[in-house]
């Protein structure tokens, strides 16, 4: 196919895949998960000429993964097109399977988030095998990515117990076709303080859980506003510490007994998640110093490493390669830029896979009102047909 034809393959791709509700049931229990989505494009890929092989999670077999895997007559180096099958809720929209077009605008649940980026990497995976490009093309579509991401851990184990290797992967999410080269990662840390109960009108034989909250969540709002004036990564604002949920009390005449405090911290690419348990701990003991009686249980309860791609070497030579076939593609020179928010991509460079994170964008994630632009959806599959041929052919 030549490039409008790839761009055209990529649109109507993206219209099918919005039409199956892969809604995560992480999210929305009763949804279907991924197990549908997966079985569509494992046929598509399949008569493409792929070797394909579905994985589900142990946990939960509506969560499917796929893998495509297919080796060209000629040696050459191995990419991996990677990308997330499951889309957040549908609460509030109507008709969020129905595609709809709308100026330059294609509308419905998961267009930008991120069935655009996988119908384009399927559209350049199918291109490459009728070309016969050299290598192996690895095109790992995986489950749960909103949530737990037991999808993408699934996958790379069954990568790693069959010795695959791999040169390079690309990751498709949503960046409005600039090149994302750092991301946040996140430590959610719990905290537990356990105080004595009594009836109000005799707070004396009482211990305060409650006094100790108020005294925990103003230190989590100072150490936020000195975590931001902290020197910053050149790409991403600054990191977060923040509550995002807090309780407790009983009843309207007993003094609390305990309270819970989740804390989410948004760390910078050199930070870990054991320095924000630390950080935590630090602003818990004056709490539990200041109330005599008060007991504190502080844990780390998730966490994801930030991430930041190697500026040079293999992810970054490749980050060029796409830059200039973008640019060929009709589109500008895509920036270098840092995300706020994680993405799988840190789990696949901890694996010892260089990656890159470059795929068309929009509007309205998460929102009732989701599209992706449909310029950038056109232009996304030709330009990654060009950079990951060219990536192939220098292995050989």
């Amino acid at each position: 196919m030549d490039a409008p034809d790839l761009g055209h393959a990529a649109v109507d791709l993206t219209v099918a895949l919005i039409g199956i509700d892969s809604v995560s049931p992480s999210l929305v229990p009763e949804a279907p998960g991924e197990a549908g989505i997966a079985a569509f494009l494992s046929d598509r890929l399949g008569t493409a000429g792929y070797a394909v092989r579905l994985i589900p999670a142990a946990s939960d077999p509506r969560r499917v993964s796929l893998v495509a895997t297919r080796t060209g007559s000629r040696p050459g180096r191995t990419v991996v097109l990677n990308g997330h099958l499951d889309t957040v809720g549908v609460e509030g929209m109507t008709d969020p399977f129905a595609a709809r077009i709308d100026g330059d605008h294609l509308y419905g649940r998961g267009a930008s988030d991120m069935k655009g980026g996988v119908a384009g990497l399927v559209v350049a995976a199918e291109h490459l095998a009728a070309v016969d490009a050299p290598g192996t093309i690895i095109v790992a579509l995986v489950a749960d990515e909103e949530d737990a991401s037991v999808g993408a851990e699934a996958v790379l184990h069954d990568l790693a117990a069959r010795g695959q290797r791999m040169d390079l992967c690309l990751v498709a999410e949503p960046t409005w076709l600039d090149l994302a080269v750092a991301h946040r990662g996140y430590a959610v840390v719990e905290v537990e303080l356990r105080g004595r109960a009594a009836h109000s009108s005799q707070p004396e034989a009482a211990v305060d859980a409650m006094r100790g909250l108020g005294d925990l969540l103003t230190g989590i709002r100072d150490a936020e506003d000195a975590l931001r004036r902290r020197p910053q990564h050149p790409l991403i604002p600054s990191g977060s510490l923040m509550a995002t949920v807090a309780r407790a009390g009983t009843a309207p005449f007993t003094v609390a007994a305990s309270a819970h405090v989740v804390v989410e911290r948004r760390t910078l690419p050199g930070e870990s998640p054991a320095d924000a348990l630390g950080e935590v701990r630090a602003l818990v003991e004056p709490v539990v110093s200041a109330t005599t009686g008060v007991t504190a249980d502080t844990r780390l309860i998730l966490s994801r490493d930030a991430w930041e791609m190697d500026a040079s070497g293999t992810a970054s030579d490749f980050a060029d390669e796409l830059s200039a076939a973008l640019v060929s593609a009709g589109g500008s020179v895509p920036a270098r830029v840092g995300a706020p928010y994680w993405m799988e991509s840190a789990l696949w460079q901890e694996a010892g896979v260089p990656t890159v994170v470059c795929g068309p964008a929009g509007g309205g994630l998460h929102a009732v009102d989701e599209w992706v632009d449909l310029a950038q959806l056109e232009r996304f599959p030709v330009a990654v047909a060009d950079a990951v041929g060219r990536f192939l052919e220098g292995g050989a």
